[in-house]
């Protein structure tokens, strides 16, 4: 039977088992998702451990019932090859991991060992030595297999690599790469604890080794599963609270099965006692009977009779037999040893009958096995009645019972893990849904809606937010005409400086007209300046009307030098006003894919912003085109972009290494620049250091940029002016 202890380490190794199959097969999934072979040797090693932890719980399982030889044998093999899957696992993961280039001929090496010593697993003869109460065996192959000392090697590997990256290591990093060389040296306490339980039989070893061997896996998993860069790798058990999924799953999961094995426990331990009560109660009553028959007689009975009764005596697979006062055996079912009275004062219960005892229990026999029985003394005539199974035949229902009862209770722990996985997922994916939403809105991606899946008040609390983001697109909507309207205000004045004077020249010649008309210079004078001029307030008109079109793209040719010669026509008038020097360098452009109206617009925010920034003291306003390729890196997902170098980038898209051939568009001024922390939230929705402004410039003017795939580069310094580099592809 199990002791308790024997079955909470049983109860452990199922916690294990469940950690270990989830953890392999998550990292399976991470390796099929970004291809990175370090996942999938953990997922080697976490699978295989699962396998060994799986095969020693069926062993122990196996034994209790009493299965043949031959099964618990193969259960003993793959106990022993996915150890040596496992060591194989590890010394991977530490390849890739410590990144060891010499570590891969190492690898096919280990390789070759590891099929060579499975292959002798199976190819080899095996004895096993079970004790009673002690589940783990002890192990004898044919051939050499060193199985423990291969794992155990590893491990220690492992250690050493770990600790040794940890000292050269910082931050978060270095947290981490300890938390893996902790959970080695731990794993290595639990086998030591292990080699101790065999040769003693101490469940207290067991237990031990169980529990470090969970806490150890646990320590690798958050090593593997904390982003190193993340704040929660220097405390790398705060990751337990950042995720809802392991709360509900400590909370759901854990305490119910917790309860669950407690009140197990405690039910086998009363059903072991009841029914072990009831097989001794029947031992004794067999002894008190066979003592009566033996009472009843008149004189004492001799051998024969006494050994008709020891006979007769229907005991199922217990024997009777019969002492004398100086503990010989005068009856036994074997007559030879009644023949002989062979002396078997050794035996525990016949030391009690020698004192006088009476009783029923477990003892030790005459050979030192362990048995259960009662026995009685008949006082009448100096003899003493003694019946006893060995324990394994005696309690073999019970351990039947016992058995069933542990298998039923890991069906049990089985289903509440699911069935609590199911529901903390449930819970968990519409608050992550929730939380993706929120960071959308952050980023300025108004149009981000949550499907509502439910009716419960997380169902009402994704409706309020889909709501909410209505309304805060309604208001982009309105400020971005504010702000269209605010430009426009900008460019009008502008606009009628710059048709003042053309309308003077027309106004003019149109007076003079008349009058000398008969000039022939005069005539030439008037048909070279005058379409000019009227050009001139068309294309301050057209440019106008570009800029007030409506938001949604509509895709043509463009020209983007075209478009910036418009612009900064419209500003020609602001750039006097406030003394600052326009310098074109526009190289030659091919067509781009585009919105006319709406890069102009984007212009018009930039270079706006250059104009403003240099209206107190004036200064110069560089616009430089030029034509290249690029390739991308990877989409910026932060609204407040990344820093590269002394550049914050905005826009990036998400694909991966591919050239992609671009127009550069550079606006440079000689302002007083922007603070590196204003400089972080430049294009955050109404962010803004004017007084009178709405923040939403440059937010408007990054939408049309990422619109049109393109992505937005500031360089500043507090009192060195600015530069914004636009990329935009040639190609949609």
């Amino acid at each position: 039977m199990f002791s308790t202890l024997t079955i909470i380490s049983i109860f452990t190794e199922i916690f294990t088992g469940g950690i270990l199959l989830s953890g392999g097969i998550t990292f399976l999934r991470s390796f099929f998702l970004t291809g990175r072979r370090r996942e999938l040797f953990l997922s080697l090693f976490f699978l295989s451990l699962f396998v060994y932890v799986s095969a020693a719980l069926a062993s122990q399982l196996m034994f209790n019932l009493e299965r043949p030889l031959t099964e618990l044998i193969l259960a003993q093999k793959i106990v022993s090859a996915s150890l040596f899957l496992c060591a194989l696992g590890i010394w991977l993961y530490i390849v890739e991991k410590f990144e060891l280039r010499w570590g891969h001929i190492a690898s096919c090496l280990l390789l070759f060992l590891t099929g060579f010593f499975i292959y002798r697993i199976f190819d080899s003869s095996l004895n096993l030595i079970y004790r009673e109460a002690v589940v783990e065996p002890i192990v004898y192959y044919s051939s050499w297999i060193p199985e423990k000392p291969f794992f155990s090697l590893m491990w220690l590997v492992l250690s050493i690599f770990s600790f040794g990256s940890a000292l050269s290591a910082g931050g978060g990093k270095r947290a981490l790469t300890a938390y893996t060389g902790a959970a080695a040296i731990i794993f290595l306490g639990s086998l030591f604890s292990a080699s101790l339980y065999v040769p003693t039989g101490e469940a207290g070893y067991l237990l031990a080794a169980w529990v470090m061997t969970l806490l150890s896996i646990l320590l690798l998993l958050l090593a593997e599963l904390v982003p190193a860069d993340s704040a929660e790798a220097q405390a790398p058990l705060r990751f337990l609270r950042t995720r809802i999924l392991f709360k509900l799953m400590l909370i759901f999961v854990l305490l119910i099965v917790i309860l669950f094995e407690a009140t197990t426990l405690a039910t086998i331990n009363i059903s072991k006692n009841a029914l072990s009560k009831n097989i001794l109660g029947s031992y004794l009553k067999n002894a008190e009977n066979l003592a009566d028959k033996i009472a009843a007689a008149k004189e004492k009975p001799g051998l024969e009779a006494l050994q008709a009764l020891v006979t007769d005596q229907r005991l199922g697979g217990a024997v009777a037999f019969v002492i004398d006062e100086s503990g010989r055996l005068v009856a036994h079912p074997d007559k030879k040893r009644a023949i002989q009275k062979e002396r078997v004062a050794a035996n525990e219960a016949v030391g009690k009958l020698s004192q006088g005892l009476s009783g029923a229990g477990e003892f030790h026999d005459e050979l030192g096995e362990l048995m259960a029985g009662a026995y009685l003394p008949v006082k009448k005539f100096g003899l003493g009645v003694v019946v006893e199974e060995p324990i394994g035949k005696a309690y073999f229902e019970l351990r039947r019972l016992e058995t069933n009862s542990l298998l039923f209770v890991i069906v049990g722990i089985i289903i509440t893990a699911l069935t609590g996985i199911f529901f903390a997922r449930s819970i968990e994916k519409p608050i992550k849904e929730l939380k993706l939403g929120t960071e959308a809105v952050a980023r300025g991606e108004l149009g981000y809606h949550i499907a509502v899946a439910s009716n419960d008040e997380i169902g009402k609390l994704a409706t309020a937010f889909n709501q909410m983001t209505r309304d805060l697109r309604d208001s982009q909507e309105r400020l971005i005409l504010s702000e269209k309207l605010a430009s426009l205000g900008t460019m009008a004045a502008g606009m009628a400086h710059e048709i003042k004077n053309p309308l003077v020249s027309l106004r003019t010649f149109t007076q003079l007209l008349q009058q000398k008309w008969d000039d022939k210079e005069f005539r030439e004078k008037f048909s070279s300046i005058i379409p000019h001029e009227i050009e001139r307030i068309n294309r301050i008109a057209e440019s106008l009307l570009k800029f007030g079109r409506p938001m949604k793209p509509e895709l043509s040719k463009v020209e983007v030098n075209s478009l910036l010669e418009e612009v900064l026509l419209l500003f020609e008038s602001e750039c006097k006003k406030n003394n600052v020097r326009v310098t074109k360098k526009l190289a030659q452009l091919p067509e781009i894919s585009g919105d006319a109206g709406q890069l102009s617009q984007a212009f018009v925010n930039i270079i706006k912003n250059a104009i403003e920034s240099m209206q107190d003291k004036g200064g110069e306003l560089i616009v430089k085109t030029d034509v290249g390729s690029v390739i991308k890196l990877g989409k910026i997902r932060a609204r407040q972009g990344i820093k590269k170098g002394e550049e914050m980038v905005w826009g990036e898209e998400e694909e991966m290494g591919k050239q992609t051939p671009v127009v550069f568009i550079e606006v440079t001024d000689t302002g007083g620049g922007i603070s590196d922390e204003n400089l972080k939230s430049l294009f955050d929705p109404f962010f803004t250091t004017k007084v009178t402004g709405t923040g939403m410039g440059l937010p408007i003017t990054l939408r049309i940029i990422e619109e049109h795939k393109g992505s937005i580069k500031v360089r500043s310094r507090a009192g060195s002016g600015t530069t914004f580099i636009i990329t935009l592809p040639q190609k949609l």
